[in-house]
């Protein structure tokens, strides 16, 4: 009976220097894809960067398959020249800059969207709270209970 779910296609036996050649051309498209994503980010155009998400997901999968590959036989970095595995470094070192630009920007937008929404419960919130005072007309607010101010006790209390 046929997988419900079909296996990723196995990638055939590789020579060494073609391997890596094959993982650093991987390591720069999805360098190219994230250098898109930042400027996306930069730009504020955040909703734009879920259309990159299907490409750099296939790309990454292949990327990992190849890092999982030369983790478990490092015979083939070695056996590639000093040239094919300072192609590879390079690439390698370029795409982890961009990572690490690309989290920086996305956790900058991730802390702004939840600010956002962070202020719009508290506004609904204090919009909610009971009014108090003695008037029947009063407009003083009484504060939500989430806002009350915090102690902290210590041994002398």
């Amino acid at each position: 009976m046929p997988s419900l779910h079909p296996r990723p296609e196995q990638k055939q036996w590789q020579p060494p220097v073609t391997f890596l050649d094959d993982m650093a051309a991987l390591a720069t498209a999805l360098d190219r894809i994230i250098t898109r994503e930042n400027a996306l980010a930069l730009e504020n155009r955040l909703m734009d960067i879920g259309a990159l998400a299907p490409e750099k997901t296939k790309i990454a999968v292949d990327y990992d398959r190849h890092a999982r590959a030369l983790k478990a036989d490092p015979a083939k970095l070695h056996a590639a020249s000093d040239e094919t595995r300072g192609r590879l470094r390079a690439a390698v070192q370029s795409l982890e800059g961009k990572l690490e630009e690309n989290r920086m920007l996305l956790g900058a937008a991730k802390d702004v969207s939840e600010g956002i929404v962070k202020a719009a419960a508290r506004a609904a919130s204090e919009a909610r709270a009971p009014t108090i005072g003695y008037a029947p007309k009063s407009t003083a607010k009484a504060r939500p209970v989430a806002a009350t101010a915090t102690i902290a006790l210590d041994k002398r209390v």
